[in-house]
């Protein structure tokens, strides 16, 4: 499924804003093994706090690892 299919699904849609333009900074900034080093950087940036991935999580956009680790990309 490409990206623009994506964001047009129920999923995507449920979510906040706030939760919306993280995702879309996640997917620019992951590497290539759909790994973000940098999430505490774009959360500062965004004004976003715990709720946001939190909601990322619980739909299965992300895997929240232990502080410090990176997050993983999962679709």
């Amino acid at each position: 499924m490409e990206l623009k299919d994506f964001l047009e699904t129920n999923d995507f849609y449920t979510l906040s804003n706030n939760a919306k333009l993280l995702y879309l900074y996640l997917l620019v900034y992951q590497d290539e093994n759909s790994l973000v080093h940098c999430s505490e950087l774009i959360c500062n940036a965004l004004h976003v706090d715990g709720t946001e991935f939190s909601q990322l999580a619980n739909v299965g956009l992300i895997r929240i690892g232990e502080p410090g680790e990176p997050v993983k990309i999962m679709r």
